[in-house]
């Protein structure tokens, strides 16, 4: 692997905190987080094990539905990730973030904590939905090969949050279309979409015609990335219709609990908030943790309403990037709960 790596700011169908690049040795010292689960809650799972065709399911049904993403890292060795606290609806699917520059320096890719975490639960817990993420940073054919012969029915792709001008895979599509050649039909492959653009990519044309290659190389679903302006979501969702990408797309949520957090990922992703809106989320954030938390859960489930009531989008998922914290996820389902059945 060549010196020449890029340190990119938001790649994947995640966010990612600073633990994303820290050294091999803090790994060690990391901690893998337990579950907790309500065994009535997981028989109301549906019966495939193929997102895509859950997600279909749903949608037929005018159904719907909300993911969550987690990290299979911990530093807080007690960290308990407890579904129960969901309510009778459990999350239709769980996806775990890849960190690309630790896993990729992990030579048996079943080592890797996101995988051992992802195999464990996808064991333990069968009715279970769970989707891996897997970037093209460090992947080569002999480690994608290893990876595909672990067997996991569902994958979100992602280009990572690393780049080296010498990887075999440079774009994810490329990983899309090796995927899909390995695993034919076997897999449910969920990649990213910036509803704003990519940092990187100076126009939406340019953006979109990624996305287009990403699904001509096999994707079946596509998580939007943070964003926190509903019609910026209703734009790119219509703009992907326009474009014949008929595929479901999947509303990516992040809920601050925090004013540090909240601007810590804007300044990490490059993604823009309305100013307006900005001095709303310091006002609150003036008054207390707790009036904070609650204008937050608020002002997400607003957005993510608005997107959702939008005429001939048929828009009916949400994929929550938790951080491991449940707490801001609950409260949004609550306030969803009081306007739709989720």
């Amino acid at each position: 692997m060549s010196s020449n790596i890029t340190n990119t700011t938001h790649l994947g169908a995640h966010f990612l905190p600073k633990i994303a690049a820290a050294p091999l040795e803090t790994a060690k010292c990391s901690y893998e987080p337990k579950f907790r689960f309500n065994e009535q809650q997981l028989r109301k799972y549906p019966k495939t094990q193929q997102l895509k065709i859950a997600v279909a399911e749903k949608i037929e049904k005018k159904e719907y539905f909300y993911g969550i993403e987690i990290l299979a890292r911990s530093h807080n060795p007690k960290l308990m990730l407890d579904y129960t606290k969901f309510g009778k609806m459990l999350p239709l699917f769980t996806s775990l973030v890849w960190l690309g520059l630790d896993y990729s320096r992990v030579a048996n890719v079943e080592k890797v904590e996101s995988v051992r975490v992802a195999k464990k639960l996808k064991d333990n817990q069968r009715e279970m939905l769970i989707a891996p993420h897997l970037s093209c940073y460090g992947l080569d054919t002999k480690r994608l090969k290893e990876f595909t012969e672990l067997n996991f029915t569902n994958i979100v792709i992602v280009r990572g949050d690393q780049y080296d001008d010498e990887q075999e895979f440079k774009y994810a599509s490329q990983l899309v279309a090796q995927m899909r050649r390995e695993c034919q039909d076997s897999i449910t492959i969920a990649v990213a979409g910036h509803p704003e653009g990519h940092p990187s990519i100076s126009t939406m044309q340019e953006d979109m015609k990624f996305l287009i290659e990403k699904i001509n190389g096999g994707a079946d679903l596509i998580i939007t990335q943070v964003c926190f302006k509903a019609q910026a979501l209703i734009d790119f969702i219509k703009s992907c219709r326009l474009h014949s990408i008929n595929i479901p797309i999947i509303l990516g949520i992040y809920v601050p609990d925090n004013i540090k957090s909240l601007q810590f990922l804007m300044e990490l992703t490059k993604i823009e908030m309305r100013e307006e809106d900005l001095q709303q989320y310091r006002y609150y954030a003036s008054k207390g943790t707790d009036e904070f938390r609650f204008f937050a859960a608020q002002k997400v489930t607003e957005m993510i309403l608005t997107v959702l009531k939008t005429k001939d989008i048929n828009i009916y998922g949400i994929h929550f990037f938790t951080m491991n914290k449940f707490g801001m996820v609950t409260k949004v389902l609550e306030e969803l709960r009081k306007y739709i059945k989720i």
